[in-house]
């Protein structure tokens, strides 16, 4: 596998940290997950397969656990050991907390000068927020995110999806990626920083593309500011939305109109060029919704495609839960990994969404237990069995 050999050392919870040692463990790193001795804050957020939280096992196949606590002072030497024996180390403690423990990028790097360093903040590390937590709803509407959702005069949303988190993780991944090929010609690691808000900001910049263009603009991903979004069309038998991907002749367009009851529309000056205004993210497509969606209601989404695709266009079929990971496409693109997990049995997880030929990544490990992995993981670091029982007595660790 591309990481096989890295080891990486993870402290962090949550989404974003987590996420990104994912990724390195899917990659063929070998991830060490460091918790607390109460776990990661996931463990506890449901639902629940038995006795497992179904968020904490989509974000921690491939790591083993050790749980610790590194508040105490065998439990800092411990952690001390494991992050020497790090490539890479991941940290979201927060503002001044890594230098509180001896962990600070600075600290690490003079002991170890080959060490990628990362860290995951809220707000980035400098600046007036730099030492205020944050969460993906703050992140969110502090980037103006929930502007894309909802309805225009009406009170904004958040996405469903902790988007911030999960492209902060993603971004940290590909950083260390990078930083990793530097390490191969330089010899020397480097800080790799992300932030909740950075990340934000970046996904929104297609958006914003628009305000550079003195001239309006009426596109599929820049018109959230002038209409709401596209919540797709209603059929006979469920939802859908289409497009004309190869484009449309004006006969091919009149046609169209003709076989769905619809040819009263095209004197209308909105429906011109063959409805590119009028359909889908069209500048008018919400205003004519209505229209489309009377006639498709006489119709089943099968019925739809057949006519659609016969001038030109494409319509594909909304998905739900079920639908979704029923569908062919979605096995032949291996977006689905069973795994046996110890106290949740056979667990379905998400698949890697990279492909590589040559050296592909894989889902070895599922998720892990709280402690799962401490004594063995003590053991590789030279602790003998008399001293990992004492400080599993002493609360220092749990196994």
């Amino acid at each position: 596998m591309p990481l096989e050999g890295t080891r990486v050392v993870e402290l962090t919870e949550g989404i974003a940290g987590p996420y990104c040692g994912m990724e390195l463990g899917d990659a063929g790193a070998t991830v060490i997950k460091v918790e607390p001795l109460r776990g990661d804050t996931t463990r506890g957020w449901p639902p629940f397969i038995a006795d497992q939280s179904a968020v904490f096992l989509a974000l921690n196949r491939n790591k083993r656990s050790v749980a610790l606590d590194w508040e105490t002072t065998e439990g800092r030497q411990a952690l001390d050991r494991l992050v020497a024996t790090a490539d890479v180390f991941i940290e979201d403690l927060g503002a001044g907390r890594a230098e509180a423990l001896g962990l600070g990028y600075q600290q690490l790097m003079d002991r170890q000068p080959d060490l990628v360093y990362s860290s995951m903040t809220a707000f980035g590390e400098k600046g007036p927020f730099a030492e205020r937590p944050g969460s993906e709803l703050v992140a969110q509407a502090m980037s103006e995110m929930t502007a894309s959702l909802g309805v225009i005069g009406e009170a904004p949303e958040r996405l469903g999806t902790d988007a911030a988190s999960t492209y902060t993780g993603y971004y940290s991944f590909i950083a260390i990626l990078a930083a990793l090929f530097e390490r191969n010609r330089s010899g020397r690691g480097q800080r790799v920083s992300t932030s909740l808000y950075g990340s934000a900001l970046f996904m929104r910049g297609t958006l914003w593309t628009a305000h550079s263009d003195p001239d309006e603009w009426f596109g599929f991903h820049l018109d959230s500011y002038v209409k709401p979004p596209d919540h797709c069309y209603q059929s006979k038998d469920g939802p859908f939305t289409f497009a004309f991907m190869r484009g449309l002749s004006p006969g091919a367009w009149t046609s169209l109109l003709g076989e769905m009851g619809l040819s009263h529309m095209e004197a209308n000056a909105h429906w011109a060029n063959q409805g590119r205004e009028a359909m889908t993210n069209g500048r008018y497509g919400f205003v004519y919704r209505d229209v489309w969606n009377e006639r498709f209601a006489d119709f089943t989404v099968d019925q739809i495609s057949e006519i659609f695709g016969r001038h030109g266009g494409d319509v594909w079929r909304l998905n739900n839960y079920e639908t979704l990971f029923a569908h062919p496409q979605t096995e032949c693109v291996d977006m689905v990994e069973t795994v046996e997990h110890p106290t949740a049995g056979t667990i379905k997880l998400t698949g890697i969404p990279w492909k590589l030929q040559d050296t592909p990544g894989s889902v070895r490990l599922a998720p892990p237990l709280l402690g799962q992995h401490s004594q063995e993981i003590l053991q590789e670091l030279g602790y003998s069995p008399v001293e990992i029982k004492r400080l599993q007595a002493e609360r220092v660790i749990a196994c």
